[in-house]
């Protein structure tokens, strides 16, 4: 059980039915999606509490590690952000909150509180059938890499897998040949490949892996989770691009067909961090549209 504010609790893997009651009814952000919190939990700090029905997260900042609070809810929002700033000041010397969604910074007046807009954490929202649809292999400069892959690699294959079922030790070699293309020294101290590998001891059949193959060889595969009959969200998604340059164009393609027989209509593919690589990445994609996040901070 998820204690109440002012105490907290470690999260754990148990905990996911408590998330998810408090967080039914919001969007889906990628934030508070129960796998994203416990995947990215590497260091077993993020913990929960909760006020007034409103979950309460102490995060670490994705880049930076420093612990922050954030929170969704809309039951006496006000008196729940002022206790969080107060306790953030007195535990963490910092005067923010963040990752709040917007459904709860709507409920937030603007009299009392500064209520900015975080482009970094927007969460990037896909039409799921124009993603998937044959059509985008003539209409920009993607589709016709994917078009080129097809005409170069036509005897290349694609697998769905189930978490238990996943080839864990080539996805292993594939992130370590992806770590190695990116000149990542180090790569097991990888906050990113440690919640990676926590990902094979979960068991849960709306998490499913898209595996992409040249020859034999595993060049690229896609984590995803369904998160309600039209809706699902990116967990992972690694390339060995030195084999072809449109490798992911076409896995996310694949991804996108595969979730289009499912009849799932969004997916969210997570923020970009504010890195600009990322950002170019997701909005080449052309997102229908964004879960929106802000920073909080007290006026008085």
């Amino acid at each position: 059980m998820i204690p109440e504010f002012p105490h907290f609790k470690h999260l754990e893997l148990t905990d996911k039915k408590d998330v998810e009651a408090l967080t039914e009814g919001f969007k889906f952000y990628s934030d508070f999606n129960f796998t994203s919190l416990w995947l990215w939990d590497v260091d077993h700090k993020m913990m929960l509490s909760q006020k007034h029905q409103n979950l309460i997260v102490l995060f670490y900042d994705y880049v930076s590690k420093k612990p922050f609070f954030s929170f969704i809810g809309k039951n006496n929002t006000t008196d729940t952000a002022c206790s969080l700033l107060d306790l953030s000041k007195q535990k963490y010397q910092t005067d923010f909150l963040k990752l709040i969604p917007e459904e709860v910074a709507d409920l937030l007046p603007k009299s009392k509180f500064s209520i900015i807009p975080d482009r970094d954490s927007y969460d990037y929202i896909y039409f799921n059938p124009a993603q998937a649809s044959i059509n985008i292999l003539g209409e920009n400069s993607y589709g016709k890499k994917i078009k080129d892959f097809i005409k170069s690699h036509p005897n290349y294959s694609v697998m769905e897998s189930s978490i238990q079922d996943a080839p864990k030790e080539k996805c292993a070699e594939l992130f370590y040949r992806w770590t190695k293309n990116k000149k990542i020294d180090n790569y097991f101290d990888m906050a990113e490949y440690k919640a990676f590998q926590r990902l094979f001891s979960m068991v849960d059949d709306n998490i499913r892996v898209i595996l992409l193959y040249m020859d034999d060889v595993l060049v690229g595969l896609t984590v995803y989770e369904i998160i309600s009959k039209e809706f699902a969200i990116s967990h992972f998604a690694k390339a060995d691009i030195t084999k072809h340059k449109a490798i992911n164009d076409i896995l996310n393609w694949e991804e996108a067909r595969n979730l289009d027989s499912k009849n799932i209509k969004h997916f969210n593919w997570e923020q970009d961090l504010g890195i600009p690589g990322l950002r170019q990445s997701k909005e080449k994609y052309q997102p229908c549209f964004y879960f929106e996040k802000f920073i909080i901070m007290s006026k008085i």
